[in-house]
């Protein structure tokens, strides 16, 4: 490995709102659930509101209002997140 190359990098997730105000990823912690910009992660909302019964995806992820796109530390190489939880 290069000492130089960075450990993490940042990456765009789409996260969910919880009870008690907890924020966490949306999908599993895994580096084909983040993406290179925040409008790529957008584009990802805007298509799952577009093409599903929004009844369906209220009982997946709770208020559709609450998914939002934030910044998320990710590993290099393979994009995992590092946490799955994110600051309000």
């Amino acid at each position: 490995m290069n000492l130089k190359e960075p450990k993490t990098v940042t990456r765009y997730v789409v996260t969910m709102q919880r009870p008690g105000d907890l924020r966490q990823l949306a999908h599993p912690a895994q580096g084909r659930a983040t993406y290179a910009t925040p409008e790529e992660a957008q584009a990802w909302i805007e298509g799952a509101l577009a093409n599903n019964s929004h009844d369906t995806l209220r009982s997946v992820y709770g208020p559709l209002d609450a998914l939002q796109v934030r910044p998320c530390t990710c590993w290099a190489g393979h994009f995992d997140p590092v946490g799955v939880y994110f600051d309000e």
